[in-house]
């Protein structure tokens, strides 16, 4: 049988001691299809140089010996393959050694410890990850697949007769396709319940919205009256049920809450659990499994589940204004709603005539999650198939894991064999290491300025990276002629400038970015838009994963590098801008402040195109903006200028305003609103007259008490441990 497939969920089992590997995903009619496939598993042992062809022979014959005894399965090495391969850059020569479980890769590679190997990789990408790689099913992506309909079968213990799907293949052949039109469904929810420690009082609701104009709340408490939308239930127990079985038929791709790893799914086991109820919301009947860990993941069999907050705080945090990460801040960031009113209290203290806004309460924090999943969608979407991990992972992922994952998926093109993880001591070696020198500031003289500029490096750190080779495969034991080098920490450390595989990854990265970013300006298409910005994170992200313990690609010497030749970069910069007739008035990591003086827009970009032709590589500035006027802040401690803190102005009137504290939580809106109005009438008129006055009338009004109480209300950050933090994030 011949089917269009796009793979959504990926997991795999064991039958008669192999992996394989089972995809829930969609066909082009919207049939929800499993299929099962397998790949060849194998590691490989790094050959020290130069042994000969009679070691080699002998040390295989060893090995093909090698077999891992177990309870579950008896794991053995099938054959072993001699191959041409690079390691961090180097020409080596490598066993593939072939062996028939995953699992016990680890074991075997701890039987490699013989004469001749020098070393052992590829034995821990898990399962998934090497599927992937091997087979280039990736996520999220259209296939043309061949394969043979289980029906009723017994082969791999029945499993087709044990899922909620309508047919399951067993693959015979792949080829990618064509991309078509996939749009998914999707259910939000969200529970309400009588504690915040997780089980410790009763489920009094769940809210249901779906992609399909499905909307409901499920709960056991009822008011004075019966209202649309609330399905009521005998009890707790029966919730639990109905959730379920909702849920089941719906059917959705991805099911979605906001801090629901951390509390929803968590509250509905812990209840379930308690009150002897399955939550057997997988395609197999399974119920959710849990990570360990502080903070815990919640994996549904053939169903993604999303936590929408882990995702936004990856991949949009940095930009938010919001300062805390609640749904009713993000919310009202990106959709301009926020969460309805509702004080909490115990069940017991609710009023009959006050159930209805309970439960529209509810429904509405669903409403908001299904919003903003949809409004996150292309993002999510385009970081999946860049990274080529499930989905279910990289929503949850940092950017370091992101990045590793980039790596691991394109090292093929490289012919490279992967590094390993880092193992807990080295990864407290590397804690233990002193911090290296990071970013330049040129420190800002206080004051209100006229006719500023402001130049910017694309990609600072990332184009630092690719212009001189940076890497931890091109990290130079002795030095060469011609090598970059630079002086870290009093040392000189030299990078070769034959290409490194993570250097040219990041080049295509940035040329990516650059070309979305492009075509961006002539079409504004959402899944381009987020595919630029996945390859901005990526770009961005580099330097921190050179320097981040947990990589398989750690480099001290390359991340303090990096940081070394963009301070050397900018301070040139600021040197030539300053000789030919500009003054900077302040510089920050990748960008330049500078006064025009009586020069014209057109000189400056002439000027600009002069700076970038002198520049190494692909290190390029541009133009961020031309502004009528700027204000740069003393430091609260006294008459320094406060490094990044200014407020500007552009010609059409629209503000900047960088590390004024305009969205704190405690600050009452009133100061917020002061602080705002003040910059902007300095800015506008170039004086303090009008901003004066301003404050001046604020104050008056202030002690006349004609100020509405509702713009003094401070809401104060509270500190709470990871186990308690779904009271600001419900």
């Amino acid at each position: 049988m011949k089917i269009e497939f796009i793979p959504v969920d990926y997991n795999y089992f064991d039958f008669e001691g192999r992996n394989y590997i089972k995809i829930i995903g969609r066909d082009a009619k919207g049939k929800r299809i499993c299929i099962i496939d397998s790949a060849p598993v194998f590691l490989w042992a790094i050959l020290e140089k130069g042994l000969s062809k009679d070691k080699t022979e002998k040390l295989i014959k060893k090995i093909e010996k090698i077999k891992i005894e177990s309870r579950e399965r008896q794991t053995k090495v099938e054959k072993v393959e001699v191959h041409e391969k690079n390691f961090l850059g180097q020409k080596v020569t490598a066993l593939k050694i072939f062996a028939t479980n995953y699992k016990d890769l680890h074991d075997i590679a701890d039987n490699l410890n013989l004469d001749g190997i020098e070393k052992r990789r590829g034995y821990d990408l898990g399962f998934i990850t090497h599927y992937i790689i091997e087979k280039g099913l990736s996520p999220l992506c259209w296939y043309e697949i061949n394969g043979e309909i289980l029906n009723n079968s017994q082969e791999f213990g029945g499993i087709d007769s044990s899922l909620e799907v309508d047919f399951c293949l067993k693959v015979t052949n792949i080829k990618k396709i064509e991309d078509k039109k996939f749009t998914p469904r999707v259910m939000a929810y969200d529970i309400e319940a009588d504690e915040f420690k997780i089980g410790e009082g009763e489920i009094l609701m769940v809210s249901l919205v779906a992609n399909d104009g499905t909307k409901k709340v499920i709960t056991w408490k009822k008011g004075h009256k019966d209202f649309e939308n609330v399905q009521y239930v005998k009890n707790e127990a029966e919730l639990l049920e109905k959730f379920v079985e909702e849920v089941k038929k719906f059917s959705p791709d991805f099911l979605v809450g906001y801090f629901s790893d951390g509390f929803d799914l968590p509250y509905l086991r812990a209840r379930g659990t308690k009150l002897k109820v399955p939550l057997s919301l997988g395609l197999d009947g399974s119920q959710p499994r849990f990570s360990r860990g502080v903070f815990p993941t919640a994996k549904i069999d053939g169903i993604v589940h999303i936590d929408l907050l882990k995702f936004i705080q990856t991949a949009y945090s940095q930009y938010m204004q919001s300062e805390t990460m609640s749904l009713d801040e993000v919310s009202n960031e990106f959709l301009g709603e926020r969460k309805k009113d509702w004080q909490f209290r115990h069940s017991s203290k609710v009023k009959d005539h006050e159930w209805e806004t309970y439960f529209e309460y509810n429904m509405h924090d669903s409403v908001l999650t299904l919003k903003l999943f949809e409004k996150f969608w292309p993002d999510i979407f385009e970081f999946t198939r860049i990274m080529q991990e499930p989905t279910f992972d990289v929503s949850r992922n940092g950017m370091s894991n992101n990045v590793e994952d980039y790596i691991l998926h394109n090292l093929n093109k490289f012919n490279e064999i992967p590094e390993k993880k880092p193992i807990s001591e080295e990864i407290s070696e590397r804690r233990s290491r002193e911090k290296y020198e990071g970013a330049f500031v040129f420190e800002p003289t206080p004051g209100l300025y006229e006719n500023v500029v402001i130049f910017d490096f694309t990609s600072s750190y990332g184009s630092t990276i690719v212009t001189y080779n940076l890497s931890k495969s091109t990290l130079l034991e002795k030095p060469e002629k011609d090598a970059h080098s630079i002086e870290v920490d009093g040392k000189k450390v030299c990078f070769s400038k034959k290409p490194g595989f993570f250097p040219e990854m990041l080049k295509d990265i940035i040329e990516k970015r650059k070309q979305y970013k492009k075509e961006l300006k002539t079409e504004d298409n959402s899944l381009k838009r987020a595919r630029s910005n996945a390859f901005k994170l990526l770009a961005n992200a580099s330097y921190g994963y050179q320097g981040f313990f947990g990589a398989r690609y750690y480099c001290r010497e390359a991340a303090a590098a990096t940081a070394a030749f963009a301070r050397k970069a900018i301070k040139d910069s600021i040197e030539k801008i300053n000789k030919s007739g500009y003054k900077v008035i302040y510089s920050d990591t990748d960008s330049i402040a500078f006064l025009m003086d009586n020069k014209k827009e057109k000189d400056v970009l002439d000027f600009l195109n002069k700076l970038n032709d002198e520049l190494p590589g692909i290190m390029e500035l541009e133009l961020d903006g031309f502004y009528r006027r700027g204000i740069w802040v003393t430091k609260r401690t006294g008459t320094i200028g406060a490094k990044k803190k200014y407020a500007l102005i552009e010609k059409n009137g629209r503000l900047k305003i960088r590390g004024f504290e305009t969205v704190r939580r405690d600050w009452c809106p009133l100061a917020r609103d002061v602080q705002n109005n003040v910059l902007k009438y300095v800015l506008e008129d170039g004086n303090e007259k009008r901003a004066l006055n301003y404050v001046k009338e604020i104050i008056t009004k202030l002690k006349k008490r004609e100020v509405k109480k509702e713009v003094l209300i401070i809401f104060p950050s509270i500190s709470l441990n990871p186990k308690s933090s779904q009271i600001l994030l419900a």
